[in-house]
């Protein structure tokens, strides 16, 4: 066994690939916070206008659907239905079995910092204009700074 221990870290074969904590132990969370982890940084890669999941690389490639407008605008819905579904399914889920959902540190921060936003953009009062300007309302821009510098952070 002693032939698998890593040089570099002192750990043994796969274990040398898990996340561990500050003081050295393997990092565990459950099922639904990893899901909640999930929902929450699709949530905060929401487009400038709130509506699609952000695409961080640009046009995907292999779907040719996607490689048109939604590929150059670099959002797409269909990702934010999922997204829906996916917040819907989580809320259910601890809302049945009333416990906690422990998360670590840095992804409350950056929940709190993206609530935080939106109470914001909600007491600007911004409303949608008919038919929708070329230009993302300072509003709505500043929100998506806010939300998308908090998701880098993390």
């Amino acid at each position: 066994q002693e032939d698998f221990r890593s040089n570099r870290t002192g750990l043994l074969g796969i274990e040398a690939s898990w996340q561990r904590t500050k003081g050295g132990e393997t990092f565990k969370s459950s099922p639904i916070a990893k899901l909640f982890l999930l929902a929450s940084i699709k949530f905060a890669m929401r487009d400038a206008w709130g509506m699609g999941v952000e695409y961080e690389g640009g046009r995907p490639g292999w779907l040719d659907s996607m490689n048109g407008l939604p590929g150059m605008v670099g959002s797409g819905m269909p990702e934010t239905y999922e997204l829906l579904l996916l917040m819907k399914y989580v809320k259910k889920v601890v809302d049945s079995y009333d416990r906690e959902v422990v998360v670590p540190s840095e992804l409350a921060t950056m929940v709190t910092t993206v609530e935080a936003s939106l109470d914001k953009l909600k007491s600007a009062s911004y409303k949608d204009e008919f038919p929708l300007p070329n230009d993302v309302p300072e509003p709505l821009f500043e929100y998506w700074d806010e939300v998308a510098t908090a998701r880098e952070i993390y």
